[in-house]
């Protein structure tokens, strides 16, 4: 199932969409991969700082030790 939906773009951006897939049908299919291929490479993104915030207390006491440690000459 798909839904139909408006979305501005630059001028730019729109000459060069309509220069690489001039057809409509071509436009929607290019903008679906491209949004599937960026939700697909970028899906560990918000995992990976959810375990950082996680742990950042943590891991700022840490260091804040080790620089306890470091013998200032």
């Amino acid at each position: 199932m798909a839904t139909q939906t408006s979305v501005y773009l630059p001028d730019e951006l729109l000459a060069e969409l309509v220069r690489r897939a001039p057809e409509q049908n071509a436009r929607s299919n290019l903008m679906v991969e491209a949004l599937q291929y960026f939700f697909r490479t970028h899906q560990g993104v918000h995992e990976e700082l959810d375990k950082i915030n996680a742990f950042a207390d943590e891991l700022n006491q840490e260091a804040e030790d080790v620089l306890d440690y470091q013998v200032m000459p």
